[in-house]
């Protein structure tokens, strides 16, 4: 059997438009919905995994050896199988929540997978580990943490994978979806639509949000010294400089990458609000744990 592409460019009344717009909206609704649906079943799993444990492996019995389940698939790599298993289901997930009623509609997918993708911002900020460059408590608990009881260190990776597995394909896959369509489609005075949409903000914003999102993927945290031989953007200074200096890095692509999303589509602007608050309330929330919590 010949597979072929479903989605096709197609023209829609302003009915159709609208139901679009309604259903991009619906899938933003679901996609955070089940974000929270997760953190309610993490606690309590968390919670009964605890418990169990806690029976099984007391204080002077040994801890059972990692298993092939919990070792990273590559030596060296920091993040487990398990890890890597759990952010990818996570995208198979938002990725059918893309491709739901689409259609055949070529720039209904399109949409959806930067809609989709821009509503889980804000719960990627929520697990962020804000006191990542604190000298006295560098792991305190996110407000995810703090709400699911799930300690930071078993947060972090999957804060670094959500970016580069979840939200990062779904980001490429909607600014490649669009570059195709305005290359495929002619313009009277331009040639091609995309010598005539590549001047225009919204466009220019969406290029730039996609450059941020690459920067990140390569601007990874600090691991130590270098080894001998390897000029590496931290050599030199201590430790804590280049967390410091990774982390207003890292800091300063994710505001990039969020303002131009702002101003790249109207439908964006509510995520990067929340995404606004959720950095703040996660600011807040960890500098109070590393003033006064123990």
């Amino acid at each position: 059997m010949v597979l072929s592409w479903p989605w096709q460019f197609v023209s829609l009344s302003e009915e159709e438009t609208i139901r679009r717009r309604e259903l991009l909206d619906l899938r933003g609704a679901f996609a955070q919905w089940s974000v929270m649906l997760v953190i309610m079943l993490l606690r309590v799993t968390y919670q009964g995994w605890k418990s169990i444990s806690q029976a099984n492996h007391g204080a002077d019995q040994p801890r059972p050896p990692i298993s092939w389940w919990n070792r990273p698939p590559v030596t060296g790599w920091l993040e487990t199988r398990k890890q890597y298993a759990v952010c990818g289901l996570w995208l198979s997930w938002l990725v059918d929540l893309s491709v739901w009623n689409s259609g055949n509609d070529y720039l209904h997918l399109t949409k959806a997978l930067g809609h989709v993708a821009l509503s889980q911002i804000p719960f990627q900020v929520l697990i962020s580990p804000v006191a990542y460059i604190s000298t006295s408590k560098p792991s305190a608990p996110s407000i995810f943490s703090f709400l699911t009881t799930v300690p930071q260190g078993t947060l972090t990776p999957y804060h670094r994978l959500f970016g580069r597995v979840v939200i990062s394909p779904l980001l490429f896959g909607h600014a490649i979806l669009y570059l195709s369509f305005f290359v495929q489609s002619s313009h009277p005075e331009f040639g091609s639509l995309l010598a005539k949409r590549i001047q225009d903000l919204d466009v220019q914003c969406g290029l730039s949000a996609l450059t941020a999102a690459i920067a990140l993927l390569f601007f990874v945290r600090p691991r130590g010294s270098a080894k001998k031989g390897v000029a590496r953007a931290w050599d030199g200074g201590s430790m804590q400089d280049r967390r410091r200096t990774f982390y207003f890095g890292h800091i300063s692509l994710v505001v990039v990458l969020c303002v131009a999303a702002y101003f790249h589509v109207a439908q964006a602007q509510k995520y990067m609000v929340q995404s606004l608050g959720a950095f703040m309330l996660n600011g807040f929330g960890s500098w109070v744990m590393v003033k006064y919590g123990n």
